[in-house]
């Protein structure tokens, strides 16, 4: 009894120890992004001006209608975007924060996402975790996400960009699943695509896991979300716009592929991203939920822990071309973090914990403006999260039979060789008859003019 007793003070405890270094971490980030100069918040720029549009009755998928609304509100942003690649409805959701100032937007809509990053990171590092160890878990993944990304969530709150709310939504996904609330997560799902199209991967593991509630109800929940949205945005401009978001995304290529100065390696895991990663990852995460459809309590943490896979093969993507995509693999470092405290962790948890750590051990002093040839680098480790959650994944899954064990490695040889023929023989003379890249065509800049720098 004193025994129990005395772990329970000591995990309490930790949990305090940890929740006071996470509260000035969170106040530091959060104080750095609300002192930064709304001039340099250019992410959130088109978000504001659609939703001003939604509000006065124009159409926000149309870029020259977000540059009168730019004109008409006397905005001085630097670097002045005004992307139409989000999907008609997250204006539809910023509308009631459209009659304010850009500043007092910004005031807002950072709040919505620092609050969202720090509970779905929160939600993550809980699956699998109860009991006296769910409070130091939970404590643990958040304050991975400001260590172990660093200036990651405080740069893309300043900025406004919506990374770090998909992150959280994906987060929150996986502790609703973990626990059972398959329809919450189907909400998440539902929600967040709402906000960006990638979230709806979430419904996946759902449907494959034979969850038809949930299944159902993110679909009730879409048709919501989308006849809202048809009331400010005619249903062949939403089609057109996603359809046009989908085959600009299609067309994005690295830059780093063609500069012969990395050589074959890098090239090797920049063509295995895509679409390698993402394939293997909807088919073992299908595999997986479907295969434990007749244990619920199993089937909670497979779905949740697939959840994590597929976003962090996202951001293996991603970060390709953007290295702040890397923020969604958070949900999936927080996963491999507290790993090791879950219920009957397997004993790989703790070979898997370091690659917690990838994106921190390849980020120069915390600065992605200061890391040379950053997206490549970015990519492998969020390969290295990805593969530390494909381990957990097959542990969940098991007992492999030998028919499943050959299924998964000719699905694993087919894509390194696919990935292999890209790098040593592509068809058609590819990437390796190009010219060099030309300096400065980086991806991601050095350092924008007036962007946030992050503090020390």
């Amino acid at each position: 009894m004193k025994r129990d007793l005395r772990s329970i003070t000591a995990w309490w405890l930790l949990a305090l120890g940890l929740g006071l270094v996470v509260w000035d971490q969170f106040m530091g980030a959060w104080t750095y992004a609300q002192a930064a100069d709304s001039a340099s918040a250019s992410d959130s720029l088109p978000l504001y001006l659609g939703a001003r549009a939604v509000r006065w009755g124009y159409d926000p998928t149309d870029t020259a209608v977000l540059q009168e609304m730019y004109v008409a509100a006397d905005i001085h942003v630097t670097r002045a975007l005004f992307s139409v690649l989000y999907p008609p409805s997250m204006h539809v959701f910023l509308q009631p924060l459209a009659g304010l100032s850009y500043n007092g937007f910004l005031y807002y809509w950072r709040q919505v996402l620092m609050a969202v990053a720090v509970l779905g990171t929160a939600m993550a590092g809980s699956v699998g975790v109860h009991g006296r160890r769910l409070p130091a878990a939970m404590m643990a993944s958040v304050l991975g996400a400001f260590v172990l990304f660093p200036t990651f969530i405080e740069v893309q709150v300043a900025l406004g960009q919506p990374n770090p709310l998909v992150a959280g939504v994906f987060g929150l996904a996986m502790g609703c699943a973990a626990r059972g609330w398959m329809s919450m997560a189907a909400l998440a799902a539902a929600a967040g695509a709402g906000v960006k199209l990638v979230p709806a991967i979430i419904g996946w593991p759902l449907l494959m896991g034979m969850r038809w509630r949930a299944v159902a109800v993110a679909i009730i929940a879409g048709l919501m979300v989308l006849s809202a949205t048809i009331v400010h945005v005619p249903l062949d401009r939403i089609v057109d716009n996603i359809q046009a978001t989908m085959a600009f995304q299609q067309t994005v290529e690295p830059h780093w592929l063609h500069d012969h100065t990395l050589g074959d390696g890098a090239r090797f895991i920049g063509f295995l991203r895509r679409p390698s990663l993402l394939l293997i990852s909807i088919i073992l995460v299908g595999w997986s939920a479907y295969g434990a459809r007749l244990n619920p309590t199993r089937q909670r943490e497979v779905v949740a822990i697939g959840i994590a896979f597929l976003s962090t093969a996202l951001a293996a993507d991603g970060a390709g071309v953007g290295a702040y995509y890397a923020t969604l693999a958070i949900p999936g470092m927080a996963a491999l973090l507290t790993w090791p405290l879950s219920t009957g962790a397997s004993r790989w948890s703790w070979f898997t914990v370091g690659a917690a750590f990838a994106v921190f051990g390849v980020v120069d002093e915390g600065l992605i403006y200061n890391t040379p040839n950053v997206e490549v680098r970015l990519v492998s480790a969020c390969a290295a999260i990805w593969l530390g959650l494909a381990i957990r994944l097959c542990t969940l899954s098991g007992p492999w039979t030998w028919r499943a064990r050959g299924a998964g490695g000719v699905v694993v040889a087919s894509a390194l060789i696919h990935a292999s023929i890209w790098t040593w023989r592509p068809p058609f003379g590819g990437h390796k008859t190009l010219k060099e890249a030309a300096p400065g065509s980086q991806t991601t800049p050095l350092q924008p003019s007036i962007a946030p720098i992050p503090h020390d």
